[in-house]
């Protein structure tokens, strides 16, 4: 095998998908593929609908977990179609986390990463393509550009449903770079990574005395407050937090349960109504997967807000 011809050939086939263009040139792939505006939790499952599945003695077997998982096909199968089918389609569970509880080897880690790696590879291919609005870092949905009273009207008119609404930097861009002209806005392709913090976050709790709230929300830039002179200024805020990336994908949070309560608080507030508090800013929209992964002991935790699968290999 040559290769070095492989690796120019990954990089010429990353160029070929590379894309950036207008919002109204956006506007007309969504005419064409309304898909391309699906939710995080409707990106997960099409990830693994598009593998395929076979059903075997009246139980679901995914293609897409078969190679990895083992012996785990009823818990498999009620996370893919309990969880990600229903949030998928906009019911109620999508206000949910999904944790992840069971011993040591029990397939918690391996579920998440093939999840993560999964949504690397499907965010390469057209069905899974995912646009952003270009130098956005959250790189957000394009169609929240819209305005909300907009939205009704258009919404019918192209096949979608937006919801969100723009982050504190690009409220700002579209002001100071675009003269609010929508359609000037540039538009690019992004390919999902967790090595570059692109639609794919993961959180570990430290030190529960030193750990910031920061690392999940961003952090205030002081090195350029007294070049903007305001802390509520986005271009004085760093918007590099975990949620913050994770934007569009999915957000694994490392045994979650063991930290502050207070980081518990924005996870609520990003399930349960799509948004979390940064700074000094009005709440942010944020679309994206989250899920705890727990090694299970002796404490259970239930409630409306949470989404048991247990894993007992």
């Amino acid at each position: 095998m040559n290769i070095f011809k492989k690796i120019s050939e990954h990089r010429a086939e990353k160029e070929r998908l590379a894309w950036t263009g207008t919002f109204a040139q956006y506007i007309e792939k969504i005419r064409e593929h309304p898909e391309l505006a699906m939710t995080a939790h409707s990106r997960v499952y099409e990830m693994i609908a598009s593998q395929g599945m076979v059903e075997q003695s009246g139980q679901i077997k995914y293609k897409f977990f078969e190679q990895d998982i083992f012996g785990l096909d009823k818990t498999v199968e009620k996370l893919v179609e309990e969880y990600f089918h229903s949030a998928a389609r906009r019911l109620e569970v999508r206000k949910r986390i999904l944790l992840l509880m069971g011993p040591v080897s029990g397939g918690k880690s391996t579920i998440v990463t093939l999840l993560k790696r999964g949504l690397e590879q499907f965010s390469r291919t057209d069905k899974g393509a995912v646009f952003a609005i270009k130098g956005c870092p959250m790189h957000e949905e394009p169609l929240h550009l819209i305005p909300l009273e907009l939205r009704h009207e258009i919404e019918q008119e192209l096949g979608v449903k937006i919801e969100g609404t723009l982050c504190p930097s690009c409220q700002m861009r579209l002001k100071t770079e675009y003269g609010l002209n929508l359609e000037d806005v540039l538009i690019e392709r992004v390919l999902l990574s967790e090595e570059s913090r692109i639609g794919i976050g993961t959180f570990s709790p430290s030190d529960p005395k030193s750990q910031d709230i920061a690392d999940l929300t961003g952090s205030i830039d002081f090195s350029t407050i007294t070049e903007f002179g305001s802390e509520s200024d986005p271009r004085a805020y760093r918007f590099d937090g975990e949620l913050n990336k994770a934007n569009r994908g999915i957000m694994e949070f490392q045994e979650m349960l063991k930290c502050d309560e207070k980081f518990l608080w924005n996870l609520l507030s990003l399930t349960q109504e799509g948004n979390f508090k940064a700074g000094r800013f009005a709440l942010i929209s944020a679309d994206e997967s989250v899920v705890i992964r727990y090694y299970l002991k002796s404490k259970i935790m239930t409630g409306n807000s949470i989404m048991n699968l247990f894993l007992f290999a």
